[in-house]
């Protein structure tokens, strides 16, 4: 159902077996529907959710500069720090990335007091309750994500780019199309240029891919906004994203973006034992406020790279 997330009751038991025996299943609906959620398993220990997704994934993300790994010796990784008082806005994976991963795998091992559910929008039909000029403006325009490091605030470039060498920043940067300039005292800023509306790699349909409100201070609350710009200027916040012919997303057009997220936003409340699979191209997510302690696994993976951009459309590659 358009608001609902699919559902596959399983056993408890055998994790792995129940998983393998039902993987094309799984993954049919999860790229049909944008995701699907197996309950019924008892709490999964990493190395069980670790077999899960070497199962279901054909290929797994071992390193994410974004993401901190669970256990040194796993690829399962824990959700990006931020802050639980306030709601973490929808986002397509690692979408201002040359490269992202089409699934992704969730499972809570604590869950929240209150709150802390995980939010899910359909990316095709976010495409459709969006004001259609918007939706043509992204088309043809493209998002620039732009990041400055070295200001004190959010990760640093070297865990980002997984380098702590210039000269391997600037080669990974150049095959990636991210532009870097460097400023005072090691600080840098990137910026990459990437599709907002792109084609399904496997089924071909539209889907909005993206994560401006995840930059764009118009999505920052008001306290936090306020005080980064007191800090350190308007023009040189952590992070913000502009059109991708370098013009300005109006505050207006944000606005309408996150009014259609919320629209058609769905919610997960979890259950110790859930696997939530997330294709990352129909659907984006998101994160409730919450209170209390709270603990995911999460694991990515069957990464796919931007093609040159061909006028308005952007190709795929595997």
């Amino acid at each position: 159902m358009p608001d609902q997330t699919a559902v596959i009751a399983v056993p408890a038991g055998d994790v792995a077996g129940v998983v393998e025996d039902r993987r094309d299943e799984i993954l049919k609906t999860v790229h049909s529907a944008g995701s699907v959620l197996l309950r019924g398993f008892d709490e999964l220990s990493v190395d069980e959710f670790a077999g899960v997704a070497e199962i279901l994934l054909d290929d797994v993300v071992r390193k994410n500069g974004e993401h901190d790994l669970v256990e040194a010796s796993s690829f399962v990784q824990t959700p990006v720090p931020f802050s639980q008082e306030r709601k973490l806005l929808w986002h397509n994976e690692n979408s201002f990335n040359h490269r992202w991963p089409l699934i992704l795998l969730l499972s809570p091992v604590v869950t929240a007091t209150s709150g802390g559910r995980t939010l899910l929008t359909d990316s095709r039909e976010l495409l459709k309750v969006l004001d259609p000029a918007i939706v043509k403006l992204f088309r043809e325009r493209g998002i620039t994500y732009v990041r400055r490091f070295g200001n004190g605030i959010g990760l640093p470039w070297q865990k980002v780019f997984g380098t702590d060498t210039r000269l391997e920043l600037e080669s990974r940067t150049a095959a990636e199309g991210v532009a870097v300039e460097w400023g005072n005292g090691g600080t840098i800023t990137t910026r990459s240029v990437r599709p907002a509306i792109i084609a399904h790699p496997l089924t071909g349909e539209l889907a909005w891919f993206g994560q401006p409100a995840h930059w764009h201070p118009a999505c920052l609350d008001d306290e936090t906004r306020e005080a980064l710009i007191d800090v350190l200027g308007a023009d040189d916040l952590p992070r913000d994203c502009l059109f991708g012919d370098g013009s300005v997303i109006p505050d207006s057009v944000m606005a309408e973006l996150v009014a259609a997220h919320e629209s058609i936003e769905r919610s997960i409340d979890w259950i110790v034992g859930d696997v939530l699979i997330v294709d990352n191209v129909l659907s984006s997510h998101a994160r409730d406020a919450y209170e209390g302690p709270r603990r995911l696994l999460v694991a990515m993976g069957n990464e796919h790279e931007f093609a040159e951009r061909v006028g308005t459309e952007t190709r795929r590659i595997a």
